[in-house]
């Protein structure tokens, strides 16, 4: 046997990563032998996931988990598998020579390792594969050796060898060109140029195209400014829609900044699962690149489609541009680190992650210019404010009670009649004066409540129009109310609109009034103490649902906005209903005078709206107590009417 210190034998060092590339290869080629498929296990558990995320929805079988973290949990099981291969993998590669040297002959080609020497014929060879790191040269029986560049003087002496190992075996190299990693040699005017070039080679990742990495280049400037590029776009789209009169939102550069640690975080974790780890920066690159071509011309078609008849199918064309976003990501990846076949499902799972994540934070939703309403607010704070700080309103506030109490009509005895009470507690926004407002008027034209009703609102605008809702004028309104009606056989409609706490207090607020806690305990005892029988109850409010067990009776139905420990939605000073005020109010008791049925039809509402808007769930509660039942009929049959 020759000498393998003479310059026919090549000295080899197979580094971990290049090791593994040769398990990874062998394996894929088993596969294909074998038909086996592992790609199939990925849809697979992303299907069970989409199951059991329906399973437990609200709608499905199961209720009480999210069926976001259920999808979550079947990525986690995809990376575990592969992680589980992957480990396989290692323990693999780590049984194979790291050093060996090998020399060319005119049978085949000769192997010297730590075990001896190995003669392999030019018969035996299957294939080659040729990638900028080196030669990958594939046997019969699912082997292979891979002979790295870095093992010969230059790239000169590798082609020469290369050409000699093809000419010998008759085997024709598959070669991928190597990806341009050097920075820039200067900056101003020639980063900008390789802006423009990477904003080209995003382009052609976006259409799929394999020439894409090659126009890549790479630094970690160019990630900066392509970043920055990205901001400007977003608030050159936020500044269309809100307008010059808007302000720049800081809050939104952390989320902005999360959004590059996802993209950062991907890149980084499947060069992992690359021989190429070095490529992260373009791998960083190659995402931010095609991410931008693809947003940036989606923006304008939003922007111009907003107020067009078109705008119902903006929702559908995002998915689309999700999905393709996402495609591209993984191609990119995959072109950009030069993944094998064993190595894809690394990019299909981290960016897999990267979206999810970045969609359960809501990050794209976050806008850097927002509407200014901070001006009109400041502008009217003062005049709004000084009414409730007026000397007559010490004055009035007495007199505006008794004058409401003093309408309250007595029942007519042997017809069923409904009373309405109407209080809207928090006074610093408007939302709960137009609901109070609105149900006054909705109850006189479909209940025929006039002579029958009372406002209590905190409001700074009606002040001298209307008693305030504070704890002792709803204890005295209810005692009135219980005077006059006939117990047995007339209802009280008791509609409460406001915020509410996690402890399940009930915000009685005025500036500068301070009024007693309203908790469903004192409401309860104040109910009682009037001798009300007969009660329908709608607490509208954040964490309402605690509400329910203190207030229900056989002789109760009461409703709430959510469950004890949600919010409800909707209560923004702008809006003229809340979420679920509009949804049972101002949609289902305009077409029923069931209080049930509108219940379970402003339920599904109510859902189906905070689904499109990607809210929590405020699962709206009820208690229908037996006795009330038969009552509630009789008055859905006589439309409510006093007839």
């Amino acid at each position: 046997m020759s000498d393998t210190t003479s310059p026919d034998w090549i000295r080899v060092e197979n580094n971990s990563a290049e090791r593994m590339q040769l398990v990874g290869a062998c394996t894929v080629r088993l596969q294909r032998t074998t038909r086996s498929r592992p790609w199939v296990l990925l849809p697979v558990w992303l299907a069970l996931g989409v199951l059991l995320g329906w399973l437990f929805d609200e709608e499905g079988l199961l209720a009480g988990v999210n069926g976001q973290v259920l999808t979550i949990f079947a990525l986690l099981i995809c990376g575990l598998q592969f992680l589980v291969m992957r480990l396989k993998m290692k323990r693999l590669a780590a049984d194979l020579p790291a050093t060996f040297s090998l020399a060319l002959e005119e049978e085949g080609v000769v192997i010297d390792t730590q075990l001896g020497y190995s003669h392999i014929p030019w018969s035996a060879l299957q294939g080659i594969e040729c990638n900028s790191g080196g030669a990958l040269i594939y046997q019969k029986g699912y082997r292979a050796f891979f002979v790295p560049r870095r093992s010969f003087a230059d790239d000169a002496d590798f082609s020469a060898w290369l050409r000699s190992v093809e000419s010998s075996s008759g085997l024709k190299a598959s070669a991928s060109p190597p990806l341009p990693l050097s920075l820039p040699e200067k900056r101003g005017l020639r980063a900008l140029e390789d802006l423009a070039q990477n904003l080209k080679a995003g382009l052609l990742f976006a259409l799929f195209h394999s020439k894409a990495v090659a126009s890549l280049r790479v630094s970690i400037l160019q990630i900066v400014l392509l970043q920055a590029l990205g901001l400007l776009i977003g608030l050159v789209y936020d500044l269309y829609m809100v307008g010059l009169d808007g302000s720049l939102n800081a809050y939104a550069l952390p989320y902005q900044s999360f959004s590059v640690l996802c993209v950062l975080l991907c890149a980084w974790a499947v060069s992992n699962c690359s021989t190429l780890q070095g490529r992260i920066s373009a791998a960083v690159l190659a995402l931010l690149a095609s991410g931008l071509v693809i947003q940036a011309p989606m923006l304008l078609a939003f922007a111009l489609l907003q107020s067009t008849p078109a705008a119902q199918y903006l929702e559908a064309l995002n998915g689309i541009v999700l999905v393709w976003m996402a495609l591209v990501s993984i191609v990119a990846l995959v072109r950009t680190l030069e993944l094998s076949a064993d190595q894809r499902m690394g990019a299909v799972l981290g960016v897999s992650f990267m979206y999810v994540v970045a969609l359960s934070l809501n990050l794209g939703q976050v806008r850097l210019w927002v509407p200014d309403y901070s001006r009109q607010e400041n502008a009217n704070a003062t005049n709004r404010w000084e009414a409730t700080t007026d000397e007559g309103v010490l004055y009035a506030q007495p007199a505006l009670l008794e004058r409401a109490l003093a309408a309250i009509r007595p029942g007519r005895a042997g017809v069923p009649e409904l009373y309405l009470l109407a209080l809207g507690g928090y006074g610093a926004q408007d939302v709960f004066r137009r609901e109070v407002e609105s149900v006054e008027a909705l109850f006189a034209e479909r209940f025929n409540t006039q002579g029958r009703s009372v406002v209590l609102l905190n409001n700074p605008a009606t002040v001298q129009e209307r008693p305030v809702a504070s704890t002792i004028a709803l204890q005295r309104t209810l005692s009135d109310i219980g005077r006059k009606m006939n117990r047995e056989e007339d209802v009280l409609f008791l509609f409460m609109t406001s915020h509410g706490a996690a402890d399940h207090h009930f915000s009685l607020d005025l500036w500068p009034f301070r009024f007693g806690e309203l908790t469903p305990q004192s409401l309860r005892a104040a109910l009682d103490e009037a001798g009300i029988q007969n009660r329908v109850i709608v607490v509208s409010a954040c964490y309402s649902g605690g509400f329910v067990e203190p207030l229900q009776d056989a002789h109760t139905l009461v409703m709430t906005a959510s469950r004890a420990d949600r919010n409800s939605h909707g209560c923004s000073h702008a809006a003229d209903w809340t979420f679920f005020g509009k949804a049972y109010f101002d949609e289902a008791l305009r077409q029923s005078h069931s209080f049930t049925a509108a219940f379970e039809q402003a339920r599904q509402s109510v859902e189906r709206r905070e689904k499109e808007e990607g809210l929590e769930a405020s699962e709206p509660q009820i208690s229908v107590g037996s006795a009330i039942q038969p009552l509630l009929n009789t008055l859905e049959k006589t439309g409510a009417r006093g007839l």
